[in-house]
Order: C-alpha cells, then structure tokens, then sequence
C-alpha cells in the first residue's frame, strides 16, 4: 500500500473501509485514554465514520462547553496542529463539529500510516 499524501482529500477513500474504521476508533479510545470515552461500531462499513463521528462529537461539544484546558491537552496528545484547529475555527460555524472531523482525520492518518508500514 502506497503512503497516502496526509490531507483529508487523500484519506477519505479510507472512511469507507470498516477495518481502518474500526482501527480508528481503537486509536481514538486509546488517544482519549483517562477520558472514558467508550466507543461501540456495528460493523456496518457505510455507516461506520458517522458512528464513530456521533459518539466523539457530543463529547467534544461537552469539553467546549466545560472543560476547555481538557480538550487542549487532547488535541496535544491527538498531535492535531494549532494551525488546522485555528483554520477549522475560523471556517466552520459548529465548532465541536470541525473539531472532531479534524480528530477523526488525525486518528485516521495514524492507522493507514501504521498500516501501511507493517507491511
């Protein structure tokens, strides 16, 4: 497998694979780790990124809300960049939701990555 280049144009094709999914959502628990966020897929491959996209989001929206020093230290240890949060911000209305697209694609990149050098 090929590297893919690691903007979301690139990634997408993988949204639709549940195995990277799956692994995705794996990587989430683990990055979210003293969180508790508990992550459960159905195993439905066309429906697995707005599973795992609706179970991140309302927790995201809580720590906007809340916990604000919390969701910094996260999107630190997710290593999603100041620059692309910044951006996400200054172009979306609904700020959990870029927040957590910009998680997922992170997440995602770690896997296919990792998946691609395993090999």
């Amino acid at each position: 497998m090929k590297v893919p280049a690691l903007d979301e144009k690139e990634l997408a094709p993988y949204l639709l694979r549940e195995d990277l999914i799956r692994q995705t959502a794996e990587q989430v628990k683990k990055d979210f780790g003293l969180h508790g966020l508990s992550i459960r897929l159905s195993g439905n491959a066309e429906t697995a990124y707005q599973e795992l996209y609706a179970q991140v989001e309302p927790y995201i929206a809580r720590l906007l809300g809340s916990e604000y020093e919390k969701l910094l230290q996260l999107l630190y240890r997710i290593d999603v960049s100041e620059k692309r949060i910044a951006d996400a911000l200054s172009e979306s209305a609904n700020v959990s939701a870029a927040i957590t697209r910009l998680i997922i694609f992170r997440e995602l990149q770690k896997v296919v990555i990792r998946s691609c050098y395993s090999k």
